[in-house]
């Protein structure tokens, strides 16, 4: 049976058995005239380009770049970066970095002599401790830093690293635990760092002028080496100023041996002026952090005569509070020593451990 034919509306009839001839010749392709351009228009073209830069970079790849490379100089690129470089979590994360590794080698530990994680340094007077001094440093000078971000990554990285670790206190006390409502000798799982860290700091209040001679009442929250700002030691000192103050000494400040890099003669006399001399009230937890030996050293003979000067007309004044004129005195023969001049006011020439 033979189908039957339908006719399509739009369909071809018969194949096609020819192609067109358009088709069937080949014509070369159309070839614009090349125009020669000079360097500047190419220069110039370039330059409208689009590529990428720091700036387009998101916060977490310019964090980790931060972080891996250690480089503080980073956030200071441009304004761009320095805003996305600024948030709480990223400045945690590089104080703890900056911090680690001394704080996994002595967290919870006084630095009493008869505890000693390993051998001393030939001619040095300190523990060897882990940890970049440099880092720690640079970290430190940064004008954010406060002493609330400092326990919140102190606190940051105990909840990660020392949870259950045994903490005890290295800073003498006045008072005792119950008077303190603060146990001193600590135990396992105790550690806060706001919590210990006022009760050391209100202790620290109490002392009297230079109490904290010749005492370890310092743990190792710092690298030995590690310097601190200049305008900490210089003074003068607001409540913020000071509580880092203390922490840095608290967490073990070099500020004798060997080692000690001693800053320039212009910043002691900042702190002798701003601690005692120039101050109604002498500063003592100031005198307690940082009053060594150095501080009298290497200062200009016409600036310790001034000094004195001074210091005999304050004490002749008598105005101040009894505590107040001795340690005036005490101070006043410090100077005289640093003259390598006998003071003529004592029958015995002061030592400067005495200082």
């Amino acid at each position: 049976m033979e189908l039957t034919k339908i006719h399509v509306k739009g369909k071809r009839k018969t194949p096609a058995t020819s192609r067109p001839q358009a088709l069937c010749e080949q014509q070369p392709p159309f070839k614009a005239p090349r125009t020669r351009k000079s360097l500047s228009s190419v220069m110039a073209t370039r330059k409208t380009r689009h590529r990428n830069t720091l700036d387009s970079l998101p916060a977490e790849i310019l964090e980790n770049i931060l972080l891996y490379s250690a480089n503080l100089a980073l956030p200071r690129v441009s304004n761009f970066i320095g805003a996305k470089l600024s948030g709480r979590a990223t400045l945690l994360r590089l104080f703890i970095l900056a911090f680690h590794e001394t704080w996994e080698q002595w967290f919870g530990i006084p630095t009493n002599p008869a505890i000693v994680h390993g051998p001393w340094l030939d001619n040095a007077q300190h523990v060897p401790c882990r940890g970049d001094p440099k880092l720690q440093s640079q970290v430190l000078d940064q004008p954010w830093i406060s002493i609330d971000l400092i326990l919140q990554a102190q606190q940051t990285w105990a909840d990660n690293h020392g949870r259950g670790c045994h903490y005890q206190h290295g800073t003498f006390w006045i008072d005792d635990s119950e008077q303190a409502g603060h146990e001193y000798d600590g135990g396992f799982s105790h550690f806060n760092a706001r919590e210990c860290f006022e009760a050391d700091y209100q202790q620290a209040l109490k002392w009297p002028a230079f109490a904290a001679r010749g005492v370890h009442w310092f743990s190792q929250d710092i690298h030995p080496l590690t310097r601190i700002p200049s305008r900490l030691i210089a003074g003068p000192w607001d409540d913020e100023m000071q509580r880092q103050l203390f922490w840095l000494c608290r967490g073990g400040y070099m500020t004798c041996g060997k080692l000690l890099v001693e800053p320039p003669w212009e910043v002691k006399i900042d702190l002798i002026r701003n601690s005692i001399l120039n101050a109604e009230v002498p500063n003592m937890l100031a005198i307690n952090c940082l009053y060594r030996t150095w501080v009298f050293d290497g200062l200009p003979t016409e600036v310790i005569r001034e000094e004195i000067i001074r210091l005999e007309r304050r004490i002749l004044w008598g105005g101040d509070p009894l505590e107040t004129r001795e340690l005036l005195r005490r101070i006043r023969s410090a100077f005289f020593l640093s003259l390598h001049v006998p003071d003529s006011r004592s029958n015995s020439i002061v030592r400067r451990a005495d200082i």
